[in-house]
């Protein structure tokens, strides 16, 4: 799971924090300091951590895809 997080680290700032049982994810452009209430670029959440990191390096990598 670490590896998932540092992979998703690289290509965004992140925020993780939990509401109830639900694990929630957003992504933010590298050069925006995620606590600078700006809005993110992507937002999810799942009770299943692995699940919710995975998804979101999945939309991560597409996104740098298709800048290409």
């Amino acid at each position: 799971m670490e590896d998932l997080i540092k992979k998703l680290r690289e290509l965004h700032q992140m925020m993780m924090f939990t509401v109830d049982e639900t694990w929630c994810i957003q992504l933010f452009e590298l050069n925006v300091a995620a606590n600078d209430m700006i809005d993110c670029i992507y937002e999810s959440g799942s009770k299943n951590l692995y699940n919710e990191l995975s998804d979101a390096l999945e939309w991560a990598e597409d996104r740098v895809r298709q800048s290409n």
